[in-house]
């Protein structure tokens, strides 16, 4: 599995590395989340990352190599009476379009952080996201070694 604490930094280190991005917050579900959501600025662009989904080849006891699933958000606060959805799309698209740009090039380099190989990347619209958001998500599978101790 991905150490959590990697891949909050991995995101962050990705986010400094986009001009455009204003941001970076971890999807929680609880209240916490929704007056961080309330006390963005509009028009902000945040990403917002979801702790990775692990699964293992448990039918062979010898694996030791996981499948993590993961989503970023690259998402814009927008007042529904000056702009649209459409327009926080149109907004983001170049954004998200770097972002994945960088994954791919991260998970080719002879240095990855996160895993072996990304795959699956799957970019969504999303849109009324906690109510004032839009933009998109990207989903996608980092392979890994199991780096945690058995002990």
């Amino acid at each position: 599995m991905i150490s959590l604490k990697e891949y909050r930094i991995y995101c962050e280190e990705l986010a400094f590395a986009i001009d455009e991005i204003d941001a970076v917050l971890p999807i929680t579900i609880d209240k916490e989340m929704t007056r961080c959501i309330n006390n963005l600025s509009k028009d902000k662009i945040c990403l917002f990352w979801l702790p990775p989904a692990a699964k293992d080849d448990s039918s062979n006891p010898d694996s030791d190599r996981e499948e993590n699933s993961c989503i970023l958000f690259v998402m814009q606060k927008y007042d529904p009476q000056r702009s649209s959805s459409i327009d926080c799309l149109e907004r983001t698209q170049p954004i998200v379009e770097e972002l994945k740009r960088r994954l791919k090039n991260d998970s080719l380099s002879p240095c990855q952080r996160l895993g072996s190989e990304i795959s699956a990347l799957d970019t969504l619209p999303e849109t009324d996201f906690y109510g004032t958001l839009a933009g998109w998500s990207i989903g996608f599978k980092i392979k890994t070694d199991n780096l945690w101790p058995t002990d």
